[in-house]
């Protein structure tokens, strides 16, 4: 059975031969260059052999052609940190001008998912990550997101709609260098985050409007919701109604919401499984294999794809990763 099968088998909620199982990363450093993320890309695919290949790129790709710098500081998570932003005052938010996703940093991650694409045609289905508008807006403005929407929320919303059309042509443009789907992130999907009021002003709107104008593009969309902390309530329920989401990802080995339960809730194939914090980074080969059996054995095989719930750190052992992805497909789905 493909890999490409297999996607799609699961998304329809039917079993194929195996779990299909997937893994995620970033790469610092080489990242910041087309042949960099791709050559990283690669290689770690061809050590892991995963059933979906999620293009990551460096972590705040979507900031630096609207004016912020970033650079590695050594977080163990992969990510950058951004180190200028554009927007200072109120004022800046109406210089604030779109971008060409064909050139600069935008232009490099296209560029990237060409060249990754000369290795995984046919060999196993790619998707391309997409931060939402308010993720990106909020970095503008040195995370002062909800100061602005508070204090001047019209001048807000136009930043909002330019961000989303941004966004929407950068996604049409890996598609078309490659990319089967979208694994689309929210960091605003917690209580903690952001209240209710604020989220359906700012938030829910701007992802319909984003899915709507990917969904005839795509073959998939995978959402994944960001949770800061651990225990954070999501809000998972209108999230997994949101039209045109063929699948969901969060933390589900440090919140308080299973995979089980939210496979059941959103009536959707979920991704998860994977305590990528805990054992699976600090714990033996042995015990990272415990802690996923369990994990899958209560979750169900069906609408599951075995996952992270965020990116893998950079400290976690190889054997750990290979040992995980061995003990899922020793599974038979149909005993």
């Amino acid at each position: 059975m493909s890999k490409y099968d297999l996607l799609k088998e699961t998304l329809l909620g039917n079993l194929g031969d195996h779990i299909p199982f997937s893994l995620w990363k970033h790469h610092p450093n080489l990242d910041r260059t087309p042949q960099g993320l791709a050559s990283a890309e690669i290689d770690f695919h061809k050590k892991i052999d995963h059933d979906l290949l999620k293009i990551s790129f460096f972590g705040h790709y979507p900031c630096i052609d609207f004016g912020c710098t970033a650079e590695y500081d050594g977080a163990i998570s992969g990510s950058t940190t951004l180190t200028s932003y554009p927007i200072k005052n109120l004022t800046d938010w109406e210089t604030l001008e779109p971008v060409d996703v064909n050139t600069g940093e935008f232009g490099n991650q296209v560029h990237a998912v060409e060249l990754i694409q000369k290795y995984t045609h046919g060999r196993v289905p790619t998707m391309a990550t997409i931060f939402d508008a308010a993720m990106v807006a909020d970095r503008l403005c040195d995370r002062n997101f909800v100061k602005y929407a508070d204090e001047h929320s019209e001048i807000l919303k136009g930043a909002l709609d330019m961000i989303t059309e941004v966004m929407v042509d950068f996604a049409r443009a890996t598609l078309e260098a490659g990319a089967d789907g979208l694994f689309l992130a929210t960091q605003h999907s917690t209580h903690s985050s952001i209240s209710d009021e604020h989220y359906e002003e700012f938030i829910y709107p701007y992802h319909q409007k984003l899915i709507s104008k990917l969904r005839g593009k795509a073959k998939f969309i995978i959402m994944h919701l960001h949770a800061r902390e651990d225990n954070e309530e999501i809000r998972f329920d209108r999230i997994a109604r949101t039209p045109g989401v063929d699948a969901i990802n969060w933390e589900d080995q440090s919140s308080a919401l299973s995979l089980e339960e939210g496979k059941r809730r959103s009536r959707k194939t979920v991704l998860g499984g994977i305590d990528h914090n805990g054992i699976f980074r600090s714990g033996t080969s042995d015990e990272a294999e415990e802690q996923i059996l369990k994990a899958v054995q209560a979750a169900g095989y069906e609408h599951l794809i075995v996952a992270p719930g965020c990116v893998v750190t950079v400290d976690t052992p190889l054997e750990n990763m290979i040992a995980v992805r061995d003990a899922i497909r020793s599974i038979n789905p149909y005993e």
